[in-house]
């Protein structure tokens, strides 16, 4: 298990009323997080897990080589 915390930055994101509505559900259901945004960040960083698993992605050094954010 890892004893070191990730480097983290918040972003803005757009979500529909319905994502909105969907995230809330985990959180009463208790099994992805505790908020909207703990939620939400769960799933984002299962979908890449899951992306680099696919081979979608590739593991590679995640330094911001500039500030470009889609």
């Amino acid at each position: 298990m890892a004893t070191e915390k990730a480097e983290t930055d918040r972003i803005p994101i757009t979500l529909s009323l319905a994502t909105i509505g969907y995230l809330e559900r985990l959180v009463r259901q208790g099994t992805h997080g505790t908020s909207v945004p703990g939620v939400a960040r769960t799933l984002i960083e299962e979908g890449i897990r899951n992306a680099i698993k696919d081979g979608l992605l590739a593991i590679r050094d995640n330094s911001r080589t500039n500030n470009h954010h889609d």
